[in-house]
């Protein structure tokens, strides 16, 4: 199933939608494991350390989950990986790598989405992939 919407914003990307829309949580949430909030450095909103729109920021709430920067990727087994996304300075979306080593990311108030890469997202809403950073796996 294919959303007109995300193929105009990322054209050409192999992508399939894997929840519907849901304004209860956002890609921050998604990637970190969540699906019960909405994780925002604005205030009201869940966030773990200085809160701030930079990518830094970012970089250290996932930190803060037990995160440590990588240099690749590729699936690694034993690990899940995020990939950070930023634009101009400031973070702009998160994704999370899957077990089966293709990608998923909540699009803001919109679906999920299963893709191969982080790069597939790059482009004018994200930016691009700032670091890439992962953690061992629970279980």
């Amino acid at each position: 199933m294919h959303s007109n919407w995300i193929d105009e914003e990322f054209p050409g990307v192999d992508y399939r939608i894997t929840s519907e829309q849901d304004n209860y949580y956002n890609c921050i949430a998604w990637a970190a494991g969540y699906n019960d909030d909405w994780w925002s450095h604005d205030e009201d909103y869940r966030w773990i350390g200085e809160r701030g729109p930079g990518i830094q920021n970012l970089v250290s709430l996932f930190n803060a989950l037990g995160y440590a920067e990588c240099n690749s990727d590729l699936p690694e087994a034993g690990y899940v990986k995020v990939a950070l996304y930023a634009k101009e300075g400031n973070w702009t979306h998160a994704a999370r790598q899957l077990e089966n080593g293709r990608w998923t990311s909540k699009l803001g108030i919109y679906e999920d989405i299963e893709h191969a890469a982080p790069q597939d997202l790059c482009g004018g809403l994200y930016g691009q992939v700032h670091s890439v950073m992962r953690r061992q796996r629970e279980g």
